[in-house]
């Protein structure tokens, strides 16, 4: 195995393997990053070195803790623990900067390479004085992974869900007749008002971000995380940008009062950002026209067969058409002192239906 400093890009990938993203997402997990290779097969992974509570790749925080920004039902929420005074520090993340754990390469469903693989980092973890690896939100797509990992002694913990939409082949009038009849009611109000009030939906591709565009993405930093960096924000804007994206708008007399944020990658859009002017009236339903509806009408002209929301907000991804997949980590403690916080979250975590 070479384990090289570094998330090197590797073809066939997702998004999030792409040399783009990894660049516009460095930094986003904190610590030491690596990318492992084995025959033909490659993980990228981070060694975390200190706690970062209130982030969902810190292990103590997702496994013992009570995280609202995962899904977890109020049965496991309230079995949860023990973790306070345990040493989590410093464990190995084997996951993609996009909260998905990809193996990559032409081996990457091969069990007997990914098995190999899995080893030779467990090793190396273990020759480095690593208290933990853990493959963070593996999606159903890696079965050969998980199946290997579970073999290997790994403990499968329901994290969250990630969500997509299937698009159909009949465009937007076939997405609506997809929908419950009380959502397609919904829907259709939805628009008929911002129609009402004056509010455009646009689309337009976009190089780097506007300032509106900045303005709008650091209300919602404020709004949900309590504070707003504009310098860091726009760069990361640019960077996600700067290599083409789609902007789905909603405009009210010239001024930008939401948006969704897509990229384009094979035959999928994925939403990277998404923000609204929550203090105006008009700005009410822009959320789902600019995230859902518009997407949908579009991708389905461009012959896209997928839109992908990641994790957060599911209930309401799934409102609008979603599927959620369960996404597992899969954990062993390789201090002792940790086996059985690892046991219990292990046996008590469940996702809410």
């Amino acid at each position: 195995m070479r384990a090289t400093p570094g998330h090197t890009p590797v073809p066939g990938g997702p998004l999030f393997a792409t040399g783009h993203w990894l660049t516009a997402m460095r930094g986003r997990v904190p610590g030491v990053p690596y990318t492992f290779s084995g025959d033909g097969v490659s993980l990228h992974g981070t060694v975390v070195t200190e706690a970062h509570p209130g982030e969902v790749f810190d292990l103590p925080y997702v496994l013992t803790g009570d995280p609202p920004e995962l899904p977890l039902s109020d049965a496991a929420r309230a079995a949860r623990g023990p973790g306070e005074g345990l040493d989590w520090f410093p464990h190995l993340v084997v996951m993609l900067p996009g909260y998905e754990c990809h193996p990559l390469g032409p081996a990457a469903r091969a069990p007997g390479a990914l098995a190999a693989l899995v080893e030779d980092i467990v090793t190396w973890s273990a020759g480095r004085g690593l208290r933990a690896v853990a493959f963070l939100y593996t999606p159903p797509e890696t079965g050969e992974l998980q199946r290997v990992l579970d073999g290997r002694g790994f403990r499968r913990v329901p994290l969250s869900y990630r969500c997509e939409l299937p698009v159909p082949a009949g465009g937007f009038p076939a997405y609506l007749d997809g929908l419950p009849a009380k959502r397609r009611r919904e829907a259709c109000r939805e628009l008929r008002q911002l129609d009402a009030a004056g509010v455009k939906l646009t689309v337009s591709e976009i190089s780097r971000p506007t300032p509106e565009l900045v303005a709008l993405k650091c209300g919602h930093s404020t709004k949900w995380n309590g504070g707003a960096d504009p310098v860091a924000i726009a760069a990361r804007l640019g960077d996600l940008c700067d290599q083409g994206a789609l902007l789905f708008g909603a405009e009210h007399d010239g001024a930008l009062l939401g948006y969704g944020l897509f990229l384009a990658h094979g035959d999928t859009w994925y939403c990277v950002s998404t923000a609204r002017a929550y203090g105006c009236a008009q700005a009410r339903h822009t959320y789902f026209a600019t995230l859902f509806y518009e997407p949908v009408r579009h991708a389905a002209v461009a012959g896209v067969t997928r839109l992908h929301y990641g994790h957060g907000s599911w209930q309401a991804k799934i409102s609008r058409g979603c599927r959620a997949d369960e996404l597992p980590a899969w954990v062993l403690a390789l201090d002792p002192l940790l086996e059985d916080a690892v046991a219990r979250s292990a046996e008590s975590t469940r996702l809410s239906a």
